[in-house]
């Protein structure tokens, strides 16, 4: 049996409200929605489900109950997304492949972006050594304690030879970050195209920087392939999130890390699609999300996709290694990083940067460090990925954790005896 999704757009709530975004009411629904529901297919000749079959399946299900075929998904999930209206949704209700239904939904960026004037000369490291610091992001995480020391060393190599897989609101690829082909346009999930080399918003670029850019990232040889499905506002919808991980699935090949800087409503269809993904061996880091309409951290084991039990899900400290009010915290957060006022590359132009703060930036920080250790050691399973960071972090460092938290901070530093994270 292989399962069929139906996906579901509704009127949305304001984007311009802080935190998380959640998918509108039913008062809020317009009189035409798109319905999403899980299916499962069975095929004749018991073969994985393919494009060609789903979309098959979806023509079926469509002449049975009606509804306007938008998009097929195969590769992470075997999905579709219809456009129906109420009436068509309770016929889907009652027929018995249907698992579920769920509307479609806005996810956010996790993250807030301030221009930097007089960033100074960009300089690369030089024999694993980098003392021109962008920010104290870096500073930190190669230290077991404070006070920082305004170094930052790269015992464990630079990431090369690996891709990190940034979904997010494209990424400016001409960027000097990443001077030397290290960042490519590879898909635009919202156009279903080939792209991404492009970014109105900035997101993509700041989060792709952190993780892989020449001086202000972690993983410096590392390469970057923008895969965009957030809009200029730094929204994105399930369906077009959903395309970006398919797409992902089907594409990546060799070591690979795929950085989800978002947060949202959860129990989505993407939560099958994210576990599914994991299971062909793709690694993925989760943004914990920047709490509540309020600006007050929440559970985040509440929103997608940090709540997955797949993911590695990043929570923020500030530079008193204090989780700030606004982070997201609790029993699904796997390590903290650095998320406060992180130097990194900006989109207005090539040699543009900003300071990004949320549970973003402190992501891309994992991300980085994830993909440095896939570049030694590039038959990692996503497992081993998450057990590797955990298990060398620094442990109990972290004030105001949050309950439930396990206070463990990213540790990218020469290696020691203390092995800190396996204390726990």
């Amino acid at each position: 049996m292989f399962p069929l999704v139906v996906v579901e757009r509704c009127r949305t709530v304001d984007r311009n409200v802080a935190g998380p975004a959640m998918s509108a009411t039913p008062a809020d629904r317009s009189p035409s929605v798109f319905l999403a529901a899980t299916v499962h297919i069975i095929e004749v000749n018991g073969t994985e489900a393919t494009e060609e079959a789903v979309t098959r399946r979806a023509q079926e299900m469509i002449a049975t109950h009606g509804g306007e075929l938008r998009r097929v998904y195969s590769a992470a999930s075997q999905a579709f997304s219809v456009s129906l209206t109420e009436e068509q949704k309770i016929s889907y209700y009652k027929d018995p492949r249907v698992d579920s239904i769920t509307s479609d939904r806005v996810y956010r960026v996790a993250g807030k972006q301030q221009p930097v004037r007089g960033t100074g000369t960009a300089r690369a490291a030089l024999g694993g050594i980098q003392l021109s610091l962008p920010s104290w992001g870096l500073d930190r995480m190669d230290q077991r304690d404070l006070p920082l020391d305004g170094v930052h060393r790269m015992p464990h190599g630079t990431g090369t030879g690996v891709d990190i897989y940034v979904v997010d609101t494209g990424v400016r690829v001409a960027h000097r970050e990443f001077w030397g082909r290290r960042a490519h346009g590879a898909y635009d999930a919202i156009e279903r195209r080939p792209g991404g080399e492009s970014d109105c918003n900035g997101h993509g670029t700041a989060s792709a920087a952190i993780a892989a850019g020449l001086w202000t990232g972690v993983a410096k040889g590392a390469t970057v392939q923008s895969v965009r499905a957030f809009g200029c506002d730094g929204t994105g919808t399930l369906e077009h999130i959903m395309s970006a991980v398919d797409w992902i699935t089907a594409h990546a090949d060799g070591p690979s890390v795929v950085n989800l800087g978002f947060s949202g409503e959860p129990g989505s269809v993407l939560d099958l699609q994210l576990y599914q993904m994991t299971g062909k061996g793709i690694a993925y880091t989760a943004a914990a999300g920047n709490g509540d309409a309020s600006g007050n951290g929440i559970e985040s084991c509440e929103t997608t996709p940090a709540r997955q039990t797949t993911a590695i899900t990043v929570a923020a400290t500030g530079r008193d290694d204090r989780r700030p009010a606004w982070s997201n915290h609790g029993y699904c957060v796997h390590l903290f990083a650095p998320g406060t006022d992180i130097t990194t590359a900006g989109a207005r132009s090539d040699g543009s940067y900003v300071k990004l703060t949320g549970t973003s930036a402190a992501t891309a920080e994992v991300t980085g460090a994830a993909a440095v250790h896939l570049a030694r050691h590039p038959d990692t399973t996503p497992v081993e990925l998450d057990q590797a960071l955990t298990a060398v972090a620094t442990r109990d460092h972290v004030r105001d954790a949050g309950p439930e938290s396990r206070n463990l901070l990213l540790y990218t530093g020469p290696s020691d005896n203390t092995r800190e994270g396996d204390r726990r």
